[in-house]
């Protein structure tokens, strides 16, 4: 049961928790101290959890159950972005949830599709389908890169292009802490 939680990721501004629950396990009590996000690998859903000072204990499944956790610990520095990938390419960047802590924005690309050049502000990416992409940044930097379905990792701001390389659709979860001045 230990093996249920575990932290692939820290920082200062969030903790990534990989959640695997085998079918008819008992999960442990986890206690997570501010706000997180949810992303649901089997069902693609995500929800925002404000569990500040609760604890959470999850429930008996019957089904195994996959999930990623992104707690919430601290904005990262940011300035308004004026390429944001929700405003400059609504068709593909659609906002699931937003507050004023997170904004989490699904990402669709289909086959060979290739986007417009926008920027991300610091974030978590968790992709839901096997990712290839070819990249090509703002200073004209080309770059190819790939990750199997349900992993999870930080980004840096960037400015990009993206290219889904594969021959299947593509679609990933962005979880993006938000400082005070927002995008």
């Amino acid at each position: 049961m230990k093996d249920s939680y575990q932290i692939s990721f820290e920082n200062e501004y969030v903790r990534i928790v990989n959640v695997s629950i085998a079918a008819g396990q008992e999960p442990p009590t986890m206690r997570f101290a501010s706000p997180w996000v949810r992303i649901d690998l089997d069902t693609r859903k995500t929800s925002y959890v404000d569990s500040t000072s609760q604890r959470e204990r999850a429930r008996s499944a019957r089904e195994a159950s996959r999930e990623i956790r992104v707690e919430l610990k601290a904005a990262p520095p940011s300035n308004p972005l004026a390429l944001d990938a929700v405003r400059v390419d609504p068709a593909r960047y659609k906002v699931d949830f937003e507050n004023d802590r997170v904004r989490v924005v699904r990402l669709v690309f289909g086959p060979h599709e290739r986007g417009v050049m926008v920027s991300h502000p610091a974030r978590v990416l968790v992709t839901l389908t096997d990712v290839l992409v070819k990249l090509v940044f703002q200073d004209g930097e080309t770059d190819e890169r790939g990750a199997p379905a349900g992993v999870a990792a930080w980004l840096e701001v960037e400015t990009l292009q993206t290219e889904n390389a594969s021959n299947q659709p593509l679609e990933v979860v962005l979880v993006e802490p938000k400082s005070a001045q927002g995008f």
